[in-house]
């Protein structure tokens, strides 16, 4: 295990940000500034299974954790990729931009403050002009991927501390 001292890193098993004390995490349902039916459901739900599935730390309620995340959706955007010739959108990019705060439950010190947290991800779906629902299922997979990029992206911030 490498430490380097002189620029202040360490490596830890949490690292980065977070008390090495720290053994539990809460995350707060997301709020939805964006006009998405249920895209603050889908974040929220995507970033506790990050946690879940990282298990370094347990994921608790907020009045047993130690640390607590809050968020808010600020940014979704459907972006059209392609177009065919009849000037018709053929394929949409999803683009999820996040507000967080993560936060030290026993002295309410901000550990971590960052306004745009981006989907990084190309998350594309297809229109179907013929079949509605096959491109509601598209973008609905496409949102799915595009959440998991926001969860992965806050969990490494958090626990590596980038």
């Amino acid at each position: 295990m490498a430490v380097l001292t002189s620029c202040g890193y360490h490596f830890t098993q949490v690292g980065g940000i977070i008390p090495p004390t720290a053994k539990t995490i809460a995350i707060s349902v997301f709020i939805n500034n964006t006009f998405e039916p249920y895209i603050d459901v889908n974040v929220t739900e995507a970033v506790v299974n990050e946690f879940l599935t990282d298990g370094r730390l347990r994921v608790v309620s907020s009045d047993a954790a130690d640390i607590v995340i809050q968020g808010k959706v600020t940014k979704f955007e459907t972006i059209p990729q392609t177009y065919s010739v009849a000037p018709y959108v053929l394929s949409y990019n999803v683009s999820i931009t996040v507000t967080i705060t993560v936060i030290d439950a026993r002295t309410q010190r901000v550990l971590l403050q960052d306004s745009a947290v981006t989907s990084i991800f190309s998350s594309t779906y297809a229109v179907t002009l013929e079949n509605v629902s096959q491109t509601k299922l598209s973008k609905s997979v496409a949102v799915t991927n595009a959440c998991q990029d926001i969860a992965s992206t806050i969990r490494s911030r958090v626990l590596e501390g980038f």
